[in-house]
């Protein structure tokens, strides 16, 4: 679950350009230069000498960033199925805040590819690849054939999305859904094994387990 929400973590907040927690900043741009052979997006310099960081067509405009945002404060999910999301949207500095884990997972799995479909066809398609993976891999039902077909996937998804991402991206988070499919295959469909009741509902498991430990010598 943690993968996940690393995953979409940086997906997230690369696309959005938010300052601070964006893995394209100048730096990445920086190494743009030394390792990759991707003129358009190293650094550039003004006349006066000062360097700026062109615009990367996996980032989104000002206007597409606050269209993203109000669209996610309008959503009305069912309930139970998620926290409300329209708390977690800061619309002037275009970022979520104080999401969970299963609301990161949700985010994930169902809303990714709508929320980035002003994206240019050859960046959106990975990502929604990913989402799909994802929301394959967190079925109530795993078929054997189709985790195989996972396990041939996912690293063709990662180096397409190699090649649209800068290298700073991709630390060990990005790499680890490449052995997902092999432990589900191991570990059984991943819903008795996740957190996420225990993270959504601490109060309710509390007063589940509470008979047990009082009952404790």
């Amino acid at each position: 679950m943690h993968i996940e929400k690393n995953f979409f973590d940086n997906i997230f907040n690369t696309v959005m350009n938010v300052a601070g927690k964006t893995k394209d900043n100048d730096k990445a741009r920086m190494d743009i230069g030394l390792y990759c052979r991707r003129k358009d997006l190293e650094l550039k310099s003004h006349s006066n000498g000062n360097m700026y960081k062109p615009k990367a067509n996996y980032t989104l405009s000002t206007d597409q960033i606050k269209q993203v945002c109000h669209w996610v404060k309008g959503l009305r999910m069912p309930d139970g199925y998620s926290s409300n999301l329209s708390r977690c949207v800061d619309v002037n500095r275009g970022k979520l805040i104080g999401m969970k884990s299963h609301d990161c997972h949700v985010f994930m799995e169902c809303l990714l590819p709508i929320a980035f479909s002003s994206l240019p066809a050859h960046v959106l398609n990975p990502i929604t690849e990913i989402s799909h993976f994802f929301r394959d891999l967190c079925s109530t039902t795993l078929n054997k054939d189709d985790l195989a077909k996972m396990e041939e996937n996912i690293p063709i998804i990662l180096c397409k999305m190699e090649r649209i991402f800068p290298p700073s991206f991709f630390d060990s988070m990005e790499h680890l859904p490449i052995h997902l499919p092999y432990e589900a295959r191991l570990g059984g469909p991943v819903h008795y094994r996740w957190m996420y009741p225990f993270e959504r509902y601490p109060y309710d498991m509390l007063l589940f387990n509470l008979p047990g430990i009082i009952q404790k010598p």
